[in-house]
Order: structure tokens, then C-alpha cells, then sequence
């Protein structure tokens, strides 16, 4: 499939395809920015999927073109199938705004005669149940599989929409029967797109070059991480297909770079070969997060081959016997050595922290600001930077943390002084509380918090239109704030494949 010559549309893309007429119309909607969208990985496979194995007219939308579509101008109320992403919590948020700008009746019981909607995505699927005031249905598992059973069943929209639904067969959820997660068993066959979507105007997130998926999944389990537990089991690419899609990639693009998808790239076997091919190769390559334990001293004079000259680590917490019980071991002899060694082979250091863990004491989060500090003052003696970032420890469906209560506001606070005193005031950047109790609402609520949620984002978001939305519908807005049992799980009809296991070893 090649690319236009001209370039396309408000944002002047290259390597799009165009199909004016279609049937039926399908739009792709992202509920964030442009530029967010292009640098997620499945709006190009599902563009260009759906271009070549369907006669639909396909286009996508974003908060920066809610109304009419990116390529063709089509307006969003007269498609068919709107497919929406939505990976994080907020999503849904910024998904009704989209609709509602867009002309779209955002609340399902009440859309007659627009779109039908699916969603999927990591926030959709784990808890799909606030979506559903929203959606017509959500899609569990990989949306390789959802693209696949759409190009056979894409006939029967807009006529026949129950038929379609049907169709769509396992892992389509909507709420009338337990559905049990699908998944893609074999990355190497699975669909990666070669031609990615680029404008002349707005690059991606992580910059110029191929953007490659290298593994899906994460071997560690982290009792907080959501993406591990959703996205089990673990997988990767093999080489040979990385090099392959490396090669056909580097072709459409203006940089020969290699940006790598990964939660946890030190876990493919052969990860070392590839880097090392590229370098030799003359491509240079981008890194994401580390899991630092799984970092050699010796992968930094390979790092160091890149461009990339700031290493991303999440060590969560420096208080060792705090940090394994979140998974990840702290060990503090080896992170300094491995984090000081990095400092004087000129990378800057970004490191991801996190407070509200279970059993966490203020002596924990000063022990983690000490280690930090230390580790700053050397990087400033070096004329290197260390940045931190600190978040909350948001419960998450499907983890063994799922129960666990969001640490309150005040306490929150109190942690964040605690490493500022350490480390300096504006030294921490930190996520707000509202936003991660919003997550934390959207994650484990029910039908009823996605009602409040949807009228939630066309009134504004704010403690006090909580506050007044939650007394109007009769909705518990307290919950994410205490212990909850097993009976308050929303998501208790979408079954992943750990979930037995979470359950044993839940707190």
C-alpha cells in the first residue's frame, strides 16, 4: 500500500492512503490530542488494516478534530462505527467532550440514530462497565483480533447492527454475559505496521522515526500494574521479524531511528543483538522505561551508541523492604551503582516514584528521598540532570492491589513535602490527587459512576461538580478511599487469564 505523494488534510500527512467513498464508514476515534494519536501504535494498524481488507470508508478523529475527519472531512455523526481507544482512565472523559462537540449524543440509552460505538483499550477492557453508559459494547482482548472478525462483518452496518454485534463473537462485551479476555498468541504473525502515519507539521510524542512494538506484556507482575496483568501472557518478536519490519519500516520514514515499544525491553532474549545491529546498521534507536534490575553496566556502553541521553527507571520505592512488596526488590548497592555508572557515561536520569503502597510509613518515603537526593547531588557534580516524578498508587481492576484504598488527599500531600524537604521545592513533579481519584473512579465504578462521569465532563471536572453530580444521581463517590471486598468489582464478568491467581494473593 503506498502513501500519497501530496500531502493530506489540516495536518499535512504523508504515507496515507485515501478512500473518499466506502461502505459502510467506519471512524477511528482518539480521545486526545493529534499528536497523541500518532503515536500510538494501533491507529496505524487499524487504519491501514481496515484499508486493505474492507471496502469501508475510514477515518480518524481527535480532540483536535472532533467533528469532521482528518482525511476525508466526513463528519462523525453520519458514520456508522466509531471504534474509540481508550487506554487510560481520563479517556472517558475526553471521549464524551469528543462526542458532544462532534454532535454526537454521548449517552448511549439516549443515542438514536448516530454511530454505533465499541471501545476497547487497556481502561476499557479492564473495567468496561462506566464505558458502557457511553458504548454500545467493549471489546476484551487484542484489537488485532477485533480488526479481523470487523473486515468479514463490516456488510452488515449499518442495517443490521445487532447481527453485527453478534458477529464480533468472543470477547465482545456488553454486560449481558461473562466474557472471557482474547488474546493474540503469536506476535510474529500478528498485524505491525511497516507505514506509519506522519505530518509534515506535528511529529509524535517520542519524535521522528519507526515506531516498533518489540514485546507485549510483562514477565514481572508488579502488584500495581494494570498493564501487566491485562496484557499477560508475556510475548515478544522474534529478531528475525523485528529486523525485517525494521528494514520495510526505516523506508517510510524521514529519520533512520528505531523507537521501541516495551514495558520492559531487558526481557527479550535478543535484545542486545538487536541494539547492536542497529548501531552497526548506523540506526540509531530510543528506549522506553527500564526495569532497572534487568539493566547490565555493560547495556550502557551499548545504550550509549544512541542518541537517546536520558535513561528512564521506576523504582517505585528506595525503601527496599516497601519496594518488594510492590514487586520490585530495591536493592540500593546495585540502583546506585547501576544509576552513578549511568551519570558519568552522560545520561540524565529520570525516575518514576510512587507513594500510598500498602504498609507505607512516612520513615519509607523520607528513606526514599534521601537515596534519591544522593543520587542528585552526585548527577550535579557531573553536570547531569536527575529528574522525578511521583505518583499515587492508583487500584487497578485485575491486580492483586485491586482492593487497596487511594491514599487521601492530605496524606498525599504530606508525602510530597516529605521529598521536596529533601530534595527542594520544585525539585518533585507530581500528579495531581483529583486526577488520580477520577482514575481511580473510572477504574473500579460501575455503571453509575460512568453516568456521573459523562455529565462529569460537559460540566467540568471538579471536586465541587463531583460533589453535586454524586448527591443529584445517588452515586457512591467514597469508595475508592477505603478497603473494598470482593463483592465491589464491576468488572467481576470480565474474566482474565490470572484472575484466580489475583484473587489468592489480593491484599
Amino acid at each position: 500500500m503506498r502513501g500519497l505523494a501530496r500531502p493530506v488534510g489540516r495536518f499535512k500527512e504523508y504515507n496515507v492512503p485515501v478512500r473518499f467513498s466506502g461502505y459502510p464508514r467506519v471512524a477511528l476515534v482518539y480521545p486526545s490530542t493529534y499528536q497523541a494519536s500518532i503515536t500510538n501504535l494501533f491507529t496505524h494498524t487499524a487504519y491501514y488494516f481496515l484499508l486493505e481488507k474492507s471496502d469501508a470508508l475510514v477515518d480518524r478523529f481527535t480532540l483536535d478534530n472532533p467533528d469532521r475527519g482528518l482525511v476525508t472531512g466526513a463528519r462523525l455523526r453520519d458514520f456508522d462505527l466509531v471504534l474509540a481507544s481508550a487506554n487510560y482512565e481520563l479517556d472517558l472523559l475526553y471521549l464524551v467532550k469528543l462526542l458532544d462537540e462532534a454532535g454526537v449524543e454521548p449517552l448511549a440509552e439516549r443515542r438514536r440514530g448516530g454511530p454505533l460505538i465499541i471501545v476497547g483499550g487497556l481502561a476499557a477492557m479492564s473495567n468496561p462497565e462506566p464505558f458502557l453508559e457511553i458504548a454500545n459494547a467493549s471489546f476484551i482482548g487484542d484489537g488485532e483480533i477485533l480488526l479481523e472478525r470487523l473486515a468479514r462483518s463490516l456488510s452488515l452496518l449499518p442495517d443490521r447492527p445487532i447481527d453485527f454485534l453478534d458477529s464480533l463473537g468472543e470477547g465482545l462485551y456488553t454486560s449481558e454475559a461473562e466474557v472471557r479476555k482474547v488474546f493474540v498468541k503469536d506476535l510474529d504473525s500478528s498485524a505491525h505496521p511497516t507505514m506509519l502515519i506522519r505530518s509534515k507539521l506535528v511529529k509524535p510524542v517520542y519524535g521522528e522515526g519507526f515506531y516498533l512494538e518489540l514485546s507485549r506484556g510483562c514477565r514481572w507482575l508488579c502488584r500495581f500494574c494494570l498493564e501487566a496483568y491485562a496484557m499477560y501472557p508475556y510475548r515478544y518478536r522474534s529478531l528475525g521479524v523485528v529486523k525485517s519490519l525494521v528494514s520495510e519500516g526505516l523506508k517510510h520514514v524521514s529519520r533512520r531511528r528505531v523507537v521501541v515499544y516495551s514495558l520492559s525491553p531487558f526481557d527479550h532474549p535478543n535484545i542486545r543483538d538487536l541494539l547492536s545491529h542497529l548501531a552497526d546498521s548506523g540506526i540509531d534507536f530510543s528506549l522506553p522505561s527500564i526495569r532497572w534490575d534487568t539493566l547490565r553496566l555493560d547495556d550502557l556502553d551499548l545504550l550509549s551508541r544512541s542518541s537517546q541521553r536520558t535513561l528512564t527507571l521506576a523504582p517505585e520505592s528506595m525503601s527496599p523492604g516497601l519496594s518488594c512488596s510492590l514487586g520490585k526488590c530495591f536493592s540500593l548497592d546495585a540502583f546506585r551503582e547501576l544509576a552513578l555508572a549511568a551519570l558519568e557515561k552522560g545520561f540524565d536520569l529520570k525516575l518514576y516514584l510512587m507513594v500510598g503502597a500498602p504498609s507505607e510509613r512516612e520513615e519509607d518515603v523520607l528513606e526514599t528521598a534521601r537515596r534519591a537526593k544522593e543520587i542528585a547531588s552526585y548527577s550535579s557534580e557531573l553536570g547531569r540532570r536527575v529528574s522525578i516524578s511521583v505518583n499515587p498508587l492508583v487500584p487497578k481492576p485485575h491486580t492483586p492491589l485491586q482492593d487497596h484504598p487511594l491514599i487521601a488527599e492530605e496524606e498525599y500531600l504530606g508525602r510530597i513535602g516529605i521529598l521536596e524537604k529533601e530534595l527542594g521545592e520544585g525539585a518533585v513533579a507530581h500528579l495531581r490527587w483529583l486526577h488520580a481519584y477520577v482514575q481511580s473512579l473510572i477504574a473500579l465504578g460501575g455503571r453509575g459512576i460512568g453516568r456521573l462521569v459523562a455529565l462529569l465532563a460537559l460540566r467540568g471536572l471538579s471536586k465541587r461538580n463531583i460533589a453535586e453530580l454524586s448527591e443529584t444521581l445517588k452515586v457512591d463517590v467514597k469508595f475508592p478511599c477505603r478497603r473494598r471486598s470482593r463483592g465491589e468489582r464491576p468488572w467481576s464478568r470480565v474474566k482474565f487469564p490470572l484472575d484466580e491467581v489475583v484473587d489468592k494473593v489480593s491484599l
